[in-house]
């Protein structure tokens, strides 16, 4: 598609919106090169999804697939849609087998564009001050919780929100079912402060791997498929890992008396991997309920 066409849906699309008219020229302006590309690569460019299992986020964006892209790039939330200034760059200068590194922070293609500086996660302090009991091998506690907060995405949302990692290889009890209620209290480029966090989560089978890694299966309100997720931690700290491959993951993060049925506050961070600095962190409330059955 070149970039007359483009121009062309851009005024077929003002003559039923006129309020969007500066908007969409606009977009064409700063993402022709962008667009013509990812429309010209096809099936081969997959722009990110924001759907991480966690309920709808609406952001607004209605407008003929001719022109996603621009409506997508002059959209006060195109930084959470993957169309960062840098991004944009990427975009237009990358052939078709590349495109999609430009939404990957863990590529050299967008390391090559885009400023990664980012420092490793760091264990939150334990009750007694003693240094954690980890698997051989691992830095968290958990091979696979290593490879999680590895991730840019992840090191910048842990340290920009405050949250607390538990690292161990003994985390505390979690089997039930917990209802987890709370507000969105910080956010960058995703979801509002304020918006509602109100879910039901069933863990069960709490296991540990044949590398000394601890890990549980869940479920979660609304969604019927049963995951399996890291699961770290020592004494009284835990932190949780739910991974929804190439689009994001949600860090649970609390503490927890034996016998306790009430957690609070749990920190609950949703980290989006097309970008850095897209992230939302929630304080939840936590309290048992009842027996645990997936689907919930």
């Amino acid at each position: 598609m070149n970039k007359n066409l483009l121009f062309a849906a851009g005024g077929v699309l003002c003559i039923p919106l006129l309020s969007s008219c500066d908007k969409l020229l606009d977009a064409l302006l700063l993402c022709g090169e962008a667009c013509t590309n990812i429309e010209t690569c096809g099936d081969s460019v997959s722009p990110p999804s924001m759907d991480l299992g966690i309920g709808d986020f609406d952001l607004g964006v209605e407008a003929p697939s001719v022109v996603d892209c621009a409506a997508n790039c002059s959209s006060e939330n195109r930084v959470t849609l993957g169309y960062s200034d840098c991004q944009i760059e990427c975009i237009s200068s990358e052939t078709c087998d590349s495109v999609n590194e430009c939404w990957d922070v863990t590529s050299p293609t967008y390391s090559s564009y885009c400023v990664v500086d980012t420092a490793p996660v760091e264990a939150a302090a334990t009750e007694d001050g003693s240094e954690p009991d980890v698997a051989a091998g691992t830095t968290t506690g958990s091979s696979a919780a290593d490879s999680i907060i590895d991730n840019p995405a992840v090191e910048e949302s842990v340290a920009e929100s405050g949250t607390d990692i538990f690292f161990g290889s003994s985390p505390p009890n979690l089997e039930g079912k917990w209802t987890a209620v709370g507000t969105i209290d910080e956010s960058r480029n995703a979801r509002p402060v304020g918006s509602p966090i109100d879910t039901e989560v069933c863990f069960f089978n709490q296991t540990t791997t044949s590398d000394g890694s601890p890990q549980l299966s869940y479920c979660e309100k609304g969604n019927p498929a049963i995951s399996t997720a890291p699961l770290i931690g020592d004494g009284s700290g835990w932190t949780m890992f739910l991974e929804f491959a190439g689009q994001g993951s949600i860090i649970f993060s609390g503490e927890v008396m034996d016998g306790s049925t009430t957690m609070d506050p749990v920190d609950a961070l949703v980290t989006y991997y097309h970008g850095l600095d897209i992230w939302e962190h929630s304080d939840t409330r936590w309290e048992t309920a009842g027996s645990c059955e997936c689907p919930l």
